[in-house]
């Protein structure tokens, strides 16, 4: 029987895809009958009889590393899995695991604020020189961490971050939105390619497809201007909103510059949106032949691949399904427990 130690300090620091992997894979690991999982920490806290404290991203950086150290030294565990972009200072026994996400603060530097550059940096080394096996959510992110980073392609295992099984179901209730809309799920950012995309739905508007732009999604950074009537600010979603936004959708358009994996389009694909994407970072993996590709930098070229989601979506919609089934929890929890083992 395998004892794993999932530190989930970060949980409550973040609403982002990291804290919904944390929580998806420490439910899926529970539901197998050869893994003992102990959750490190509870949101913010480091547990289990250690000193107890709430970090800001300062205390993270500096404080954490010895923190894990303790924790991982106290839990009598096989393997030590840290799913966010951090880890402890430890060698030995247990198993050190990262996951990581991607490396956008060093692929493009110019779209990310100057103190996550710094952490991602000052962290990355701390990762190299401890972790006995990194996880990725993507080829692409794997690619960075060989070519930005040095590391060695046997260090390194490649996971598909996973869909909750809610979304594969019918939703509960119907979208709050009235009339036909492009839908955006994510932080409001600049490599999340807001503006062409919300100028893209405005030629659409101007040839006489009366759609709005809906966005939903927590904060963001970066002074990007969405204004207009047809522009529709909705803020952090539940599972359940998001479902029901995705269900009632024209198309889901994620036309990012750079994803390491692209969460919201794997959603959509199981709740039954056509797909529109960029050809950037993970998301023609994550993707597939499944949704409709266009060019990041051109307008008309995403305001065309919404015009063929919308002609096309009975068709995107099946592919989107079938493509779905690759993003199953159980499957992804399998391919943890084999990087596991290949850890020890």
């Amino acid at each position: 029987m395998m004892r794993v130690a999932l530190d989930m300090s970060h949980v409550r620091q973040t609403d982002a895809g990291t804290a919904r992997y944390a929580r998806g894979l420490s439910n899926a690991l529970r539901a197998r009958n050869d893994v003992i999982v102990d959750e490190v920490g509870e949101g913010p806290l480091i547990g289990r009889g250690l000193q107890k404290k709430v970090l800001t991203a300062e205390q993270d950086l500096f404080w954490y590393p010895y923190a894990g150290r303790r924790a991982a030294q106290v839990l009598d565990a096989d393997i030590y899995h840290c799913p966010a972009f951090r880890a402890p200072v430890t060698r030995g026994r247990p198993a050190l695991v990262v996951t990581v996400h991607d490396l956008v603060s060093l692929r493009f530097p110019e779209t990310m604020p100057r103190w996550s550059r710094f952490y991602t940096r000052a962290t990355l080394r701390r990762v190299l020189d401890s972790a006995d096996l990194l996880i990725t959510p993507s080829a692409d992110t794997a690619n960075d961490l060989e070519q930005l980073a040095g590391v060695g392609h046997d260090r390194i295992r490649v996971i598909w971050n996973a869909v909750d099984d809610a979304f594969y179901a019918q939703p509960t209730g119907r979208s709050p939105i009235d009339g036909p809309y492009v839908l955006f799920v994510g932080t409001s950012e600049p490599r999340k390619n807001l503006q062409r995309l919300c100028n893209a739905v405005d030629l659409l508007r101007r040839r006489g497809l009366d759609h709005k732009l809906v966005v939903a999604g927590g904060g963001g950074w970066g002074g990007v201007d969405l204004s207009g009537s047809h522009v529709i600010r909705l803020g952090k979603q539940t599972d359940a909103e998001l479902h029901q936004l995705y269900s009632g959708a024209v198309c889901l358009a994620q036309v990012s510059l750079h994803e390491g994996f692209g969460l919201p389009v794997a959603e959509a694909m199981a709740a039954g949106a056509p797909v529109v994407i960029s050809g950037e970072g993970a998301l023609p993996e994550v993707a597939g032949n499944a949704a409709v590709h266009v060019n990041a930098y051109d307008e008309e070229s995403i305001a065309s691949g919404i015009e063929r989601a919308v002609t096309e979506r009975d068709q995107l919609v099946i592919l989107g399904r079938k493509r779905a089934e690759l993003f199953r929890w159980d499957v992804n929890a399998n391919l943890h427990v084999d990087a596991y083992r290949k850890a020890l």
